[in-house]
């Protein structure tokens, strides 16, 4: 796929703000397009292959008059059937018809995109990004899509009239951009709730506009700690200078943009604003995006070209091919031995797993491959699509390569706790609970140590199931303590299958066995019930056990139940002395930090030099 971008020199008589657009544009596309084709003399285009994925870009002529080089030109590319886009300058009927043999395309009309700007200003640039971005969702479709779905995370008590004037101006100026609030777009008799979490699942980027009074609402909460733990961009705008330092989940060290509720009052300055978020938008998804680099360069790097090879496909954007030797373990299933893997930057939607799935099946990949895969880093785990096809994050993926290739950490014989359970409250707490444990158990197993926890019916089979993916003895990995009464529920034959099984004659005697053992390295502590009768609490109990046995505590504060509460009160008394050695800073972060992949590695980083 090459792109060819011909200089309005070519075609125009008064090129002046014609090459102010095209230079606007090359800037932005050779950020993130390698080898973009800017061509003054159209001699030079005589002799290239011309390919049908190929996008053609010229200007129209002001009078509708071309070279019959270009006319050739343009004829050949149509003819591949390349995609051609002309760019209109002006509003006149000689200038917005392309010529034949593309006179029936629609040209991109930069003077419609004008309208709704202030004429008075040199607004070149915003529209000529507007339709670089078309180009590099067209060159880099796995990493942006142009039609995006902005989530307005707001207070309506003295945000709505704020978030309406936005929402309303991005749709103006940008006309792709999709543009979510609940009290617009939630339809009259639908559950919306329910509305409001598709949309935000669905939701390239959130906007968090941070008046006041947000701090006050535990859905803006809970919209930000979703988008947070999904890998979905968060804009966070400061309004009226309102104070972060009480939000309860902040979604960065501190705002992006700050504006007065005035700002959003005067028609020429929404504009301004509404091409700084949608720059700021596109920033943000691009960063996000550009971390499918680090999983490929980590893909690529397994081919030993011995037990397993890697190749990327032909002609096929971010895809590979991978092949092992048959009688290799895959987590998938004991036949397959060949994956086809297309990678994601971006929250892959439904229209992309449709055609993906369509793509396959029309061409040799479906019927040469034992699986197909759509990776992501929002990818749930081995969601099936179709009998082949199913959706995969690459954390999980690349472990399953790995044990493909007999690779683990070395066991170091130590222990860590995972102490804890589901806290009576918000479902938001809920979410962020069960994203923790994942993380942490993730983590705990892949660096070598053994995972310990007191039977919890709910975390069992989510700590099976990385036990199963991420260690080479699942006996060694996986540590679960059980009282006695509770053994008549359960099959305790197979529980021994998936984990080392250490059964007490009561609750206490369990806490005992598990955390005073000269092995335990750490408790980290998620959630828990809060009950009136303090003495009563698990996690204030296996807290002072730990301290009598002088190990460290983590109180992980953003799942809310127990460990937040404590969390908070030791916040308040400073006596983090009382519990680890970690010093204020760390005990902070994990106590209003949600990025438990970042807070699991420096909790791990500190139990590794305390070791």
């Amino acid at each position: 796929m090459s792109v060819i971008f011909i200089n309005p020199k070519v075609t125009m008589e008064n090129a002046n703000d014609a090459i102010k657009f095209h230079d606007e544009c090359a800037k932005l596309l050779n950020q993130y397009i390698p080898g973009v084709k800017y061509v003054l003399n159209i001699s030079q285009l005589l002799t290239e292959r011309i390919c049908k994925d190929d996008i053609f870009v010229f200007f129209t002529s002001e009078k509708g008059e071309y070279s019959q080089q270009l006319l050739n030109l343009l004829k050949r590319y149509n003819d591949k059937e390349s995609r051609i886009w002309a760019v209109a300058m002006e509003n006149t009927p000689e200038c917005r018809r392309p010529p034949e043999p593309v006179s029936n395309k629609q040209s991109f009309d930069v003077s419609c995109r004008n309208e709704n700007r202030n004429p008075l200003k040199n607004n070149i640039k915003a529209i000529a990004q507007i339709f670089a971005r078309k180009i590099i969702s067209q060159v880099l479709s796995p990493l942006y899509r142009d039609e995006v779905l902005y989530f307005i995370s707001h207070r309506r008590i003295d945000g709505e009239i704020i978030a309406g004037k936005l929402a309303d101006q991005l749709k103006l100026l940008t006309r792709e951009r999709n543009i979510y609030r609940d009290v617009v777009n939630v339809a009259v008799g639908d559950d919306a709730q329910e509305d409001i979490d598709r949309n935000l699942e669905q939701s390239d980027v959130l906007i968090f506009l941070q008046t006041e009074e947000a701090k006050n609402s535990k859905y803006i909460m809970k919209e930000i700690c979703y988008a947070l733990l999904n890998d979905i961009p968060v804009l966070w705008i400061q309004i009226d200078d309102a104070l972060a330092d009480d939000l309860e989940i902040k979604p960065a060290e501190k705002p992006l943009l700050s504006y007065t509720s005035e700002d959003f009052n005067c028609k020429e300055k929404l504009v301004e604003i509404a091409e700084e978020i949608e720059e700021k938008c596109f920033q943000l998804m691009m960063n996000t995006s550009n971390q499918v680099y680090t999983y490929i360069e980590y893909l690529t790097d397994m081919d030993n070209g011995d037990s397993i090879k890697i190749q990327q496909t032909k002609n096929q954007q971010f895809a590979y091919e991978i092949q092992y030797k048959e009688n290799s373990k895959d987590i998938y299933g004991d036949t397959i031995h060949r994956h086809y893997v297309q990678c994601f930057g971006r929250n892959p939607k439904k229209n992309d797993i449709e055609v993906f799935v369509d793509d396959m099946k029309e061409n040799e990949f479906y019927n040469n491959n034992d699986k197909l895969f759509l990776l992501s880093s929002h990818g749930k785990r081995d969601k099936q699509i179709d009998k082949k096809i199913c959706e995969e994050n690459y954390d999980d993926y690349i472990a399953n390569i790995q044990n493909v290739m007999g690779f683990h950490n070395t066991s170091k014989n130590k222990k860590i706790i995972i102490s804890g359970a589901f806290p009576d409250c918000d479902e938001i707490y809920k979410l962020s609970l069960l994203e923790a444990v994942l993380t942490y158990a993730k983590q705990i197993i892949k660096n070598g140590y053994t995972l310990v926890f007191g039977a919890h019916p709910t975390f069992q089979k989510l700590i099976f199931d990385i036990g199963k993916l991420y260690s080479a003895d699942i006996k060694y990995s996986i540590e679960m303590h059980m009282d006695k009464a509770y053994e008549k529920d359960y099959d305790l034959e197979e529980l021994n299958k998936q984990c080392t099984l250490i059964l007490s004659d009561n609750l206490q005697q369990m806490r005992e066995n598990m955390i005073c053992n000269n092995e335990v390295l750490a408790v980290i502590c998620l959630g828990g019930k809060i009950k009136d009768d303090k003495s009563q609490q698990g996690v204030d109990i296996e807290v002072e056990l730990a301290r009598q046995a002088k190990i460290p505590v983590a109180l992980v504060g953003t799942v809310g139940g127990r460990s937040s509460e404590y969390a908070a009160e030791m916040i308040q008394s400073g006596k983090w002395n009382n519990i680890n050695n970690w010093g204020r800073e760390l005990n902070e972060q994990l106590f209003y930090n949600v990025n438990h992949r970042l807070m699991s590695k420096k909790i791990l980083d500190k139990i590794e030099i305390d070791i």
